[in-house]
């Protein structure tokens, strides 16, 4: 039976947001997703966060199951204009269909409109700002868009996923941080990477990378965690670019990453009750944390580089937009493919360069 969600009771009647760590399964916990479907799933998770209006404050997307925080902030008053709201659905929809719903708006919205017309354009605003600020609707928007591109990627029908999500309510501060961390270790945990700036699917790896998104989620996560050893301000949009503003947030929560990772039976009392059994869920040890303590979790310029080289790395086309679809379509005409490629090339989040860099990651032929 499905659990009831609790949603913050405040919603609708403070002006305060709220956060959620949210889980999602695969269904009979199979190993569906690979390279590309990882990739694909933060496109759309990206898309679907500006377009509803919510923040990803942390996320990890693993083999079967994916971990996102999610901060939803209030419905602001008046919501958006036409220009935003248009902007907004552009992200989502049909450029032929966003411009059948700017006439009506103009139209209805006119000086001449009359009273019924007045209420017809404040209920087709309402339909789409019904999307919006809403935690059930993004995860809805967001789980229904990739399953329909798996499905069809993979030639399958049926439900991908396990039930629905599971949601819990999270105090911002403290708590949100060791919740944005346990995200971030997920595939430390399991023994797929030594270090989650490793894990190119994870919020933390992002931003280590370069990704603004995920460097103003870690600062979000941060900015309520002031104690009298540390003083914390959340950053701006303008400031992560700032590699000494960054450094510093950086620094701080790659030291509560290795702190909160700390292997099973490290400690000398869980030495003494375990004896030799031996923990199969990874972490770090003791001596590993003294060494990210003693750098106070700052990176070195060769651990930078190599993070924001790795979708380079991964890519077996790099170029412009229609270099790469280019070469999909030649390869299309050469057979390469048992079947002809109808997938576009990935724009890199993650590029180093001010000129977008798009790809064609690897993939094994079937």
């Amino acid at each position: 039976m499905a659990k009831a969600r609790i949603l913050a009771p405040w919603v609708g009647k403070e002006e305060k947001s709220a956060i959620y760590h949210c889980v999602s399964r695969v269904v009979e916990r199979r190993f569906h997703f690979k390279k590309l479907e990882k990739e694909q799933f933060i496109k759309f998770m990206r898309l679907y966060e500006a377009f509803c209006g919510v923040r990803v404050l942390s996320y990890c997307v693993m083999s079967n199951h994916f971990h996102l925080l999610v901060e939803v902030p209030p419905r602001p008053e008046g919501g958006l204009s036409d220009a935003e709201l248009l902007d907004r659905l552009g992200l989502v929809m049909p450029s032929a269909e966003v411009e059948v719903i700017a006439k009506s708006l103009a139209l209805l919205s006119s000086a001449a409109a009359t009273p019924e017309g007045q209420k017809a354009y404040d209920q087709l605003r309402e339909r789409y700002f019904s999307r919006m600020w809403d935690l059930g609707q993004f995860m809805k928007s967001l789980k229904q868009r990739f399953s329909r591109w798996f499905n069809k990627a993979h030639q399958r029908k049926g439900t991908l996923w396990e039930e629905r999500y599971n949601s819990a309510l999270i105090e911002e501060g403290h708590v949100a941080r060791v919740t944005a961390a346990y995200i971030d270790l997920n595939p430390v945990r399991a023994g797929m990477v030594e270090d989650p700036k490793d894990y190119r699917w994870c919020g933390y790896a992002e931003a280590v990378a370069g990704g603004e998104k995920a460097r103003l989620g870690i600062a979000r996560v941060l900015e309520k965690c002031d104690d009298e050893h540390h003083t914390q301000q959340f950053l701006k949009s303008s400031e992560v670019k700032d590699r000494y503003a960054w450094r510093k947030i950086a620094g701080r929560y790659r030291l509560g990453l290795y702190e909160d990772a700390r292997a099973p039976g490290e400690s000398e009392q869980a030495k003494a009750l375990q004896g030799s059994k031996i923990n199969k869920r990874k972490g770090f040890s003791e001596d590993e944390i003294k060494k990210e303590q003693a750098r106070a979790g700052e990176l070195s310029a060769a651990e930078l580089v190599s993070s924001r080289a790795k979708f380079l790395i991964d890519g077996a086309v790099i170029g412009s937009q229609s270099f790469v679809n280019g070469v999909i379509a030649q390869l299309n005409d050469n057979g390469y493919w048992p079947k002809p490629r109808v997938s576009k090339a990935s724009r890199c989040q993650r590029s180093v360069s001010q000129a977008p860099i798009y790809t064609l990651r690897q993939l094994q032929l079937e």
